[in-house]
């Protein structure tokens, strides 16, 4: 999981440390979002 997950975040880091626009907690947010997705799926595989 962690490979597919550098794979898509790793351009919105080059993009954010690019780009003057981007918010500066966009990187943050989207490692955010991958280790709430993997809590979830580890969690409904422990309620197996």
């Amino acid at each position: 999981m962690l490979v597919p997950a550098i794979y898509m975040v790793t351009p919105l880091l080059i993009d954010s440390w690019q780009g003057v626009g981007m918010p500066w907690y966009t990187p943050f947010a989207a490692w955010f979002a991958v280790i709430i997705f993997a809590f979830v799926i580890e969690q409904r595989r422990k309620d197996v």
